[in-house]
């Protein structure tokens, strides 16, 4: 059965009045279907012509192009619109197929699994994406990562993240006593390499990887550099449309990403760095410090989130002990009672940890994320989806 087109045409006049200087026309060169037609504001719509009855359909989204941020999706309605209906400018009208195909292309999968089995070919894969994610830089980086561990321990894992938990765990596992959760040394590469593995099976699909991989390289695939990625998938998983914002300096990285709210409203998210309880040494926790520092990331965030773009805020401890988590959370509902006010343009802050879990294999654990996100009683706008459920598995 054919299907219906998702508008129809009245005889005599066009279906849309649109903003571009072409004109669609139907096959049988009776019928102008669009005036004003600019393909980038119809991607995938059937039209169907009042003289032949035949379908025109506009192209979908080229693969050089990312999605557009303001699209209203449509059925197949084959619905006549008014005389003179016309789009509102910075519109996108694209069928719920077309959609669909860029959900797939665009939005994260996976990961197949939350368990992690640390042996040598499970290393082996993961050294193999390293080494092509960076265009050869494993062996450098982990004769760089070797050289700061002679020097001093900690300045290994902070300089090299990743090349320093691959040197940990690659000793651990020779060692049959050794377990993934047994000190803070081996949780920490244990979830740092985790980490990785998640990334690449949520996002290497996605059109821009290469740039997602170079903005985590640059942290040496930091458990911050990862969390940015980590924070849209979870935001995806509980049924927000995200996007990730094209920059404009000619980096190739990318630095936050959007929640759609709307056809034509979005929610910038960043992912901001809570290093200063990053293992290890970390200082003790006391919570009016906690408070006053949650404070100062929101007045440092003015410039990316403001009263003209509103947004979301996800800090980012790293690795941390799981003690942090809570005051952490406190800390934020405290600054928001007393400063809610005052960052009305914030809708939420958010607390992303990586963590695992040990099973009764040392060798095997489950990882994922706690991911808590505090809205903003005082915060006007819409409402962010914040449950996610199933993606704090450890």
């Amino acid at each position: 059965m054919e299907r219906a087109p998702h508008f129809a045409q009245a005889p005599g006049r066009p279906i849309f009045l649109g903003h571009g200087t072409g004109v669609l026309n139907c096959r049988c060169g009776q019928s102008e279907l669009v005036r004003g037609y600019d393909p980038k504001n119809f991607l995938a719509v059937d039209f169907q012509c009042a003289a032949c009855n035949a379908i025109t359909t506009t192209p979908g989204l080229s693969a050089l192009n990312s999605p557009p941020a303001a699209v209203i999706p449509l059925d197949r309605s084959a619905e006549i619109p008014p005389e003179g209906a016309s789009i509102p400018p910075g519109q996108v009208l694209a069928g719920r197929e077309e959609l669909d195909r860029l959900m797939r292309i665009y939005q994260p999968a996976g990961p197949a699994s939350d368990v992690v089995a640390f042996t040598p070919d499970w290393l082996d894969a993961l050294e193999a994406d390293y080494d092509r994610l960076t265009s050869g830089l494993l062996a450098t980086d982990l004769s760089e990562a070797a050289a700061a561990e002679n020097t001093k321990h900690l300045s290994s894992f902070a300089r090299y993240p990743l090349a320093w938990a691959i040197r940990t765990l690659r000793t651990g596992i020779a060692d049959p006593h050794w377990a993934c959760a047994a000190t803070d040394e081996a949780s920490v590469a244990s979830t740092v390499a985790a980490a990785f593995r998640y990334f690449n099976e949520c996002w290497s699909h996605h059109p821009l990887f290469p740039e997602m991989a170079a903005t985590a390289a640059d942290t040496g695939f930091s458990l911050h550099g990862l969390d940015l990625f980590a924070t849209a998938k979870l935001l995806s998983d509980s049924g927000n449309r995200v996007a990730f914002l094209p920059t404009h300096d000619g980096s190739g990285r990318v630095k936050d990403f959007a929640i759609a709210m709307g056809p034509t409203d979005r929610l910038t998210c960043i992912v901001d760095p809570f290093s200063q309880y990053e293992w290890q040494p970390a200082p003790q926790l006391d919570f009016d410090r906690l408070r006053a520092e949650v404070q100062e990331r929101l007045l440092a965030s003015k410039s990316r989130i403001n009263p003209k773009r509103p947004g979301m805020i996800v800090l980012s401890p790293g690795a941390t002990s799981g003690a942090l988590e809570q005051p952490l959370v406190d800390a934020i509902y405290a600054t928001f009672h007393t400063q809610g006010r005052r960052y009305r343009h914030v809708s939420a802050m958010s607390v992303i940890m990586g963590k695992i879990a040990a099973t009764s294999e040392p060798h095997v654990v489950r990882f994922g994320y706690s991911f808590l996100p505090i809205p903003n009683p005082r915060h006007a706008a819409v409402k962010v989806q914040i449950g996610v459920p199933g993606n704090s598995n450890a």
